[in-house]
């Protein structure tokens, strides 16, 4: 850059270490300098999903699906629906992506009782709540809980963090008009890459 626009090394430098105190630069050692995108906001009032919450210019959401499928309950899930531990739930896990930087893994489980073709879309281009919408089932409260945990791989290398990084966990309950536990989800979300807010009156 010094010889492309002729000036000094010393000139490039300061320039540099002043975008990345104003947050627009990240530099990573022994990798380079990288353009930082801009952080998504995350809005904790809004029962939308992880797409829905997203309200800002120029944050596009693509869902690469890690997996999806039927499995049993079993103990955990079994507690959390209050249903059979042999009782069928549906889990989909994703990576939720912005112009290819990874912002999140979010996992979805939610009871195929409730969805009995919740295990027929193709979740890249479905969301969880257009289907549960289909179903007659509205999301009308959740329960949230954020901490900060430690990531390791795989899902530290899927969000492009270090092992053993540090990460905002978002954990959720959400509950239909009758008050019944329709969806359980956990998000690892990269820290370099959102913000949370919520507001009160």
């Amino acid at each position: 850059m010094a010889e492309k626009f002729g000036i000094s090394h010393l000139t490039v430098r300061k320039a540099f270490t002043i975008l990345e105190e104003e947050g627009l630069l990240l530099r990573a050692q022994g990798k380079g300098t990288f353009v930082r995108t801009p952080k998504a906001s995350i809005d904790m009032q809004r029962l939308e999903g992880f797409s829905g919450s997203i309200r800002q210019p120029g944050i596009s959401i693509v869902n690469r699906v890690l997996y999806s499928g039927l499995r049993p309950a079993k103990f955990k899930y079994s507690r959390i629906f209050d249903i059979p531990p042999e009782e069928e739930v549906f889990e989909c896990i994703r990576l939720r992506l912005s112009e290819d930087c990874p912002l999140a893994i979010e996992y979805n489980v939610a009871p195929k009782r409730y969805f009995p073709d919740i295990a027929d879309y193709d979740y890249s281009m479905y969301s969880l709540r257009e289907v549960y919408e289909k179903n007659g089932l509205n999301i009308v409260e959740e329960q949230q809980m954020l901490e900060i945990v430690k990531i390791y791989n795989p899902q530290a290398d899927l969000l492009n963090l270090e092992d053993g990084a540090d990460v905002f966990m978002l954990s959720a309950l959400s509950y239909d008009a009758r008050k019944r536990v329709i969806e359980w989800t956990k998000i690892y979300d990269n820290t370099n890459r959102i913000v949370f807010y919520a507001s009160t009156i």
